[in-house]
């Protein structure tokens, strides 16, 4: 879910608790590929995650645009092909 500060339509960078209708539940990082230019940009000039030559994260979804309904699209297109039970790691109770 989108955090205090975030707005659910430009939100660019979430990290996600995702509670599915199976009972599971599961994590994902959904960030854009503008926001990760922007990382990697700014880590170029503090001299971050070397000089931001890579971008790294588990559970990655790169969404094509900003917004909780890009994410939303993302996750239901995962769920309806199955792709979630691959792409994203499950959490047990004691990771909550």
């Amino acid at each position: 879910m989108a955090g205090q500060d975030d707005d659910p339509e430009t939100a660019d960078n979430i990290d996600a608790h995702l509670y599915l209708a199976d009972g599971t539940r599961r994590y994902a990082t959904f960030m854009t590929p503008g926001e990760i230019a922007r990382l990697l940009q700014r880590w170029a000039g503090t001299g971050e995650v070397g000089g931001g030559r890579y971008f790294w994260c588990s559970d990655l979804v790169i969404i094509p645009r900003p917004g909780v309904e890009a994410m939303v699209a993302a996750l239901g297109e995962m769920i309806r092909s199955g792709d979630v039970d691959v792409m994203l790691s499950k959490l047990e109770d004691s990771a909550i």
